[in-house]
C-alpha cells in the first residue's frame, strides 16, 4: 500500500494540473466581409511634425470584399484577402491579442467581437526623403454575415 500511495498522488497531481497555456485564443479567425477601407499616407519630419498627403476612403457593397483567416496551428495560418477584384493569399501569424502579421505587414487590432472586426496595417518606409519617415496605414472595417 505504501508503494502505491506515491504513484496515486502523482497521478492525481498530473490529472489536476492547471492548464498553463496563457495565450489568448484568437477570436477573429474565419471569414469577415469588409465594408470600408481607409488608406492614409503621411510623413513624419525629424522635428516631429506629421504631414498627410493621402487619405482615401472606399466603401464596399455586401460580399464584394473579404478577409478569410484560417489557422494551420495555434498561432499561424493562411489568409485570403479579396479586395478590388483581386484575391491575395497571405501568411498569417498571431503575435499578441493586439497584433498580428499578414505576410510581413504588422496589423493592429482595434476591435474584435463576434460581429465586428476593425484593424489597421502599419508600414514604415524609412527615409525615402532625407529627414522624413513615410508611414502608410490602411484601416479595415469588417463584419460577419
Amino acid at each position: 500500500m505504501r508503494k502505491l500511495l506515491p504513484i496515486v498522488l502523482l497521478a492525481m497531481i498530473v490529472a489536476c494540473k492547471k492548464n498553463e497555456d496563457t495565450r489568448t485564443s484568437i477570436g477573429y479567425t474565419g471569414k469577415w466581409f469588409i465594408s470600408q477601407t481607409v488608406s492614409l499616407q503621411y510623413y513624419i519630419n525629424t522635428d516631429g511634425d506629421t504631414v498627410y498627403f493621402r487619405n482615401d476612403t472606399r466603401n464596399y457593397a455586401d460580399s464584394t470584399a473579404y478577409l478569410d483567416i484560417k489557422l494551420t496551428d495555434y498561432t499561424t495560418g493562411k489568409a485570403a484577402l479579396y479586395l478590388d477584384g483581386y484575391l491575395d493569399s497571405l501568411s498569417y501569424e498571431y503575435m499578441t491579442k493586439e497584433y498580428f502579421k499578414l505576410d510581413s505587414t504588422l496589423c493592429v487590432v482595434q476591435e474584435a467581437s463576434d460581429s465586428v472586426f476593425r484593424f489597421n496595417t502599419l508600414v514604415y518606409n524609412g527615409e525615402l526623403v532625407p529627414g522624413r519617415v513615410v508611414v502608410t496605414q490602411d484601416y479595415f472595417v469588417a463584419g460577419r454575415r
